[in-house]
């Protein structure tokens, strides 16, 4: 249940990456479906180490091995998360009080331009991480003593 949870945030955050510059004529509702983002992402990172800390792994005394294994999910899903931080922000700055049909992509806004598609490149990435990571802590021997496991920690 708690894998299918996680993939429900990814979800989640790949619908508002989607419905976001739909919604783009009420602030408003930006700002509502911005901060749902936020929070999913918040909450997706929160499960990611609940998950860890069930772990035979880490009740070993083994977090070395879960961070080495799974590094590259931490680090990615924290940069993403500030990423799309920075990104509500500055929209929201841009957009508010300004009138319906402001446009956002206007000239002058080259920074904006590139947070947008570093956030948007970074998204995937945190896709394919996370449920890498996901599906990688479904495999039963990160929650049992087992031969694996002690080939990894002698090595």
């Amino acid at each position: 249940i708690i894998a299918t949870i996680q993939l429900f945030l990814l979800a989640v955050d790949i619908a508002i990456n989607t419905a976001s510059e739909h919604f783009r004529s009420s602030v408003l509702i930006l700002l509502v479906l911005y901060i749902m983002q936020d929070v999913a992402l918040v909450l997706a990172l929160i499960i990611l180490f609940l998950v860890f800390f069930n772990t035979y792994v880490f009740q070993a005394g083994l977090v070395s091995l879960l961070i080495r294994k799974f590094i590259a999910t931490i680090v990615v899903t924290i940069i993403y998360l500030a990423l799309c931080l920075a990104l509500h922000v500055w929209a929201m700055k841009l957009r508010w009080g300004k009138d319906e049909d402001f446009y956002i992509w206007d000239s002058g806004k080259d920074g904006y331009l590139i947070l947008y598609v570093c956030q948007r490149a970074g998204s995937v990435l945190y896709y394919f991480f996370y449920k890498r990571t996901t599906l990688r802590l479904g495999d039963p021997n990160y929650y049992k003593d087992s031969a694996w496991l002690r080939s990894h920690v002698n090595n």
